[in-house]
């Protein structure tokens, strides 16, 4: 069952490798194809959902089918809390401890809870400043 298109306005989330991730209500899209002006964005969880969304400029032009998944409603705050850590690692000097006072401060309690545990996140911002500081190839 195809949904009507949305009049609301999307929103894009900018990924730690340069992508883009929609968001459309509490579901994130991954861009599928782009055909002309026209980008297919599909549901991020290709294996158990269906649901598909065209956009052309910054209105929702089609949506193909609806959603076979429940919502999430935390996984976009998690997601963008996630490439904030990695890109204030990248960017900045401060220490992994620093960082995840900074990020965690700012995040809701439903967001932190969701977010992998803190040895994980630690670990995270040690590879990205390892990245930074490799030396080139």
């Amino acid at each position: 069952m195809a949904e009507p298109p949305s009049d609301q306005l999307f929103r894009l989330i900018r990924t730690i490798r340069g992508g883009k991730k929609m968001m459309e209500g509490d579901y994130m899209f991954t861009v599928q194809r782009r055909i002309g002006d026209v980008v297919h964005w599909q549901c991020e969880e290709r294996g158990t959902c269906k649901a598909k969304i065209h956009t052309k400029g910054t209105e929702i032009v089609k949506c193909t089918s609806g959603h076979t998944r429940a919502t999430d409603e935390q996984t976009v705050s998690c997601c963008e809390t996630k490439v904030g850590i990695k890109r204030k690692a990248r960017e900045s000097q401060d220490s992994a401890h620093h960082i995840l006072d900074e990020s965690l401060q700012t995040a809701s309690e439903s967001t932190a809870a969701k977010l992998p545990k803190l040895d994980s996140l630690r670990r995270t911002i040690q590879r990205q400043c390892a990245n930074v500081l490799a030396a080139p190839v």
